[in-house]
């Protein structure tokens, strides 16, 4: 069974507003919530790592937010390419279930599965596609989504894109604007770029700003949020079964439970209503990939059919 925080951590975890102060005695959880409530901040709420000041007693702790998938970059793939669906999606094709790390610079740069022109276009593509994803079978963000991509390839843009919004802060908060946008109305990329300056001032040249709304806005396309080639238009995506359980696994890895995780932007990014993410999520329950209870008002989630007993037993752990 997955770590269930109490009401107490819960309040502790999504708390943003101003400064909390948290007297806990030994055992209590005090560095479980630590990792929440900063993976939080870094998720959820578009913080930048540089305006995070995180210390703790122990290494463990200060190394948890990547031990999990998630990345500490402060500048993501976006800066390059677009969350490169179609690499991936070869790479699904080409390459088996069981996997290890080292088996995507064997497959992309030695055996030249994804058919580039040059060597140094093969080391490229590996390296973006490891700052996009990770690549690493033995982190549960990768491995859910690798998984999943094999059981269902029509859901792989949706968790291409759950995966690269988890691990990319710049394409986490070109989804701030993303949002505001109604079913039909046009994005410009001016738009785009001035929303990326907003949110990194000073830190791209204009020439990276194009780009980077140019990659932003293709990946947000891929994605099922937008829709055209030259003129975007907003759209909403239509939740598949497996997109929506890695969606919200994702949410439950940053701490996230019950109602919480259910109306968390998680929850935005593969459906535009909860009644077809409801309805998505029970079908993702009856394939075994979820537990979901719902009674009244109250909903919980157990997503135990996915994590190693590693991770479940790090995710029970406290200090």
């Amino acid at each position: 069974m997955g770590c269930t925080p109490n009401a107490a951590q819960k309040r502790d975890v999504i708390h943003v507003d101003d400064p909390l102060y948290l007297p806990a005695g030994p055992g209590s959880g005090k560095t479980r919530v630590l990792l929440w409530r900063t993976v939080n901040l870094i998720i959820v709420h578009g913080v930048r790592l540089d305006e995070i000041f995180l210390s703790t007693f122990t290494e463990k702790a200060a190394l948890s937010i990547p031990c999990l998938g998630f990345s500490n970059a402060r500048i993501g793939g976006h800066s390059a390419r677009s969350m490169m669906f179609l690499e991936m999606r070869s790479l699904v094709n080409e390459m088996p279930l069981s996997v290890k790390k080292d088996d995507f610079a064997r497959v992309i740069v030695e055996e030249n599965a994804l058919e580039k022109p040059t060597l140094s276009s093969r080391k490229k593509s590996l390296r973006h596609l490891t700052e996009l994803y990770g690549l690493d079978p033995s982190k549960a963000l990768f491995r859910v989504l690798w998984t999943l991509g094999h059981d269902d390839l029509e859901a792989l843009p949706q968790l291409c894109l759950v995966s690269a919004y988890a691990r990319d802060p710049q394409l986490r908060h070109s989804f701030e604007l993303i949002r505001t946008l109604r079913l039909g109305e046009t994005l410009e990329r001016s738009a785009m770029e001035r929303h990326l300056e907003n949110g990194f001032p000073d830190r791209f040249s204009p020439a990276m700003k194009k780009s980077m709304a140019q990659n932003v806005n293709t990946s947000w396309t891929v994605g099922e949020h937008l829709t055209g080639k030259a003129k975007k238009v907003r759209r909403f995506p239509d939740p598949r079964p497996l997109s929506a359980a890695y969606a919200l696994f994702v949410g439950y890895l940053t701490g996230l439970r019950g109602e919480r995780l259910l109306n968390s932007i998680f929850a935005d990014l593969v459906a535009a209503n909860r009644p077809s993410l409801q309805a998505a999520l029970s079908l993702a329950a009856a394939r075994g990939l979820l537990s979901l209870k719902q009674a009244a008002d109250i909903v919980e989630f157990d997503f135990s059919s996915l994590l190693t007993p590693e991770e479940q037993a790090y995710l029970h752990e406290s200090d």
